[in-house]
């Protein structure tokens, strides 16, 4: 055999080598980061809303406001509450508002009451998701911003 066969052989066998520790010391990295998972659990709605939401946006039709939206759903880390992640769980649709519906917004910390009409012609400071709640004809009777710092 001669000295190039050699080391060509000795070269595949060290490669082999560090291919199986490689992929060894990667399910064992992949076990540990599964031991150590982030504790998620479901965000909770507060009291009066049934849906989180995503807002797209906001129009006038025929002196009725109408918004674009998606249902999400919603879970939190539960080390820390600002680690929030949301889930489309349908497809987005257009609602209207019931009369009378209650708005809020986020300004700086604050909650803010406005109507309905104000989300066509304003800008969200915050987040695009919303706490929702719906009669029984799938009209909006209340919508909340969700402040996220």
């Amino acid at each position: 055999m001669n000295h190039r066969h050699v080391s060509a052989v000795v070269a595949l066998a060290c490669a082999t080598a560090l291919l199986g520790a490689a992929s060894t010391t990667a399910s064992a990295g992949t076990a540990a980061r599964a031991t150590r998972a982030t504790p998620w659990q479901p965000c909770r709605l507060p009291s009066g809303y049934q849906h989180f939401v995503e807002f797209h946006s906001a129009k006038n039709v025929h002196g009725t406001t109408v918004v674009r939206v998606t249902p999400e759903t919603c879970k939190v880390n539960k080390d820390n509450d600002e680690d929030v992640i949301y889930t489309p769980s349908g497809a987005p649709r257009s609602l209207t508002f019931a009369p009378g519906a209650l708005v809020k917004v986020v300004r700086d910390t604050a909650s803010v009451k406005v109507t309905p009409k104000w989300l066509v012609t304003h800008r969200l400071a915050n987040s695009p998701y919303f706490y929702a709640h719906l009669d029984a004809q799938h009209r909006i009777t209340a919508l909340a911003e969700i402040y996220h710092p």
